[in-house]
């Protein structure tokens, strides 16, 4: 049986006039909307109406501020559209000083420390990967290393051999090979790490090994020589006969009296041996004790040699000697 024209007209505006009772209009149609928010999808039927924005708030799906929303929330809703929701992940960087707190959307900690400018030192460390997948709630940690050094330079004493040699008499030496003091680098390494000392090193080179110095000392017995006529007689009563020090210099400087040195003259410590005294020296012959001398104290003699070659040749020499006061 057909149905009046009538009739049917009153069935449709029954049925538009109960949508617009429940606040339902042509643009609430059924649709079908797909929400991704942060990786976990669902799908969502139901008469729908408004934009992203409303639809979200309708459904009782919250996200912050600063998360994103695509599309827009201003765009309109509509069948099949596909919401997603990109809430930030909550970073801290903690770097032993300072705590900060960072919003992101980058992936691993490689690129929000680019993003965030934090850079690192080759000694620096973190607690993860550069290359690691940021995870929302991480507590990302920074080690700053610091490493600071010091160098000094000491000297080392070289050490003094003395050998024996036959070819020098009794009481001469020789200065063979003349010593070098080395050198030795200490290098102190402090390492801090976030501001805080956590070690020390200690290393030491030796940068110039010390040279030892060589002396050599005579072993040769002294020819037993009579004394020339012009000497002192060791007999005789006033001869003073004592083992001395006997040094060398040359001549060109004066006398403690003020006259000119010269060989044949000696500098004695006048509380031993009296200006004026004759002194006979075997192997040498005899001088006169005419200047004095601030380094010839006690049982030594400084003779005056012509040249500073024939001093350096004579060099210390222990002997007895015969003085006539």
């Amino acid at each position: 049986m057909r149905t009046p024209k009538s009739k049917a007209l009153y069935v449709f505006a029954a049925v538009f006039g109960l949508l617009g009772a429940t606040g339902v209009t042509a643009d609430a149609a059924y649709k079908t909307v797909t929400v991704q928010d942060n990786g976990h999808q669902r799908v969502l039927h139901g008469f729908t109406f408004g934009n992203v924005k409303d639809f979200l708030a309708n459904k009782q799906i919250m996200y912050s501020h600063d998360a994103k929303v695509i599309p827009k929330p201003a765009v309109p809703v509509s069948d099949g559209m596909k919401i997603v929701i990109r809430q930030p992940k909550q970073i801290t960087v903690d770097d032993g000083q300072h705590q900060t707190v960072y919003h992101t959307f980058v992936d691993t900690v490689g690129e929000l420390f680019q993003r965030q400018g934090i850079q690192l030192s080759s000694l620096d460390k973190t607690n993860v990967q550069l290359d690691s997948k940021l995870v929302n709630g991480e507590n990302i940690r920074i080690e700053r290393i610091q490493k600071k050094v010091d160098v000094q330079h000491k000297q080392l004493p070289f050490q003094t051999v003395h050998q024996k040699t036959g070819n020098l008499y009794k009481g001469q030496t020789r200065v063979v090979t003349h010593g070098v003091k080395g050198t030795q680098e200490i290098k102190t390494t402090v390492t801090y790490v976030n501001g805080r000392k956590t070690g020390q090193t200690v290393d030491k080179t030796v940068t110039k090994q010390p040279v030892n110095e060589v002396i050599e000392v005579g072993t040769k017995a002294r020819p037993i020589r009579h004394l020339a006529s012009r000497g002192v007689n060791p007999l005789a009563a006033n001869v003073v006969t004592m083992r001395v020090e006997v040094t060398a210099y040359s001549a060109g400087g004066h006398t403690a009296t003020g006259a000119p040195a010269k060989p044949g003259e000696a500098a004695v410590d006048p509380s031993i041996i009296p200006l004026g005294s004759r002194i006979t020296i075997p192997g040498y012959g005899t001088v006169v004790a005419r200047d004095t001398g601030g380094g010839i104290v006690g049982h030594h003699i400084d003779i005056c040699l012509a040249t500073q070659a024939q001093a350096r040749r004579w060099g210390i020499r222990y002997m007895t000697v015969y003085v006539k006061k």
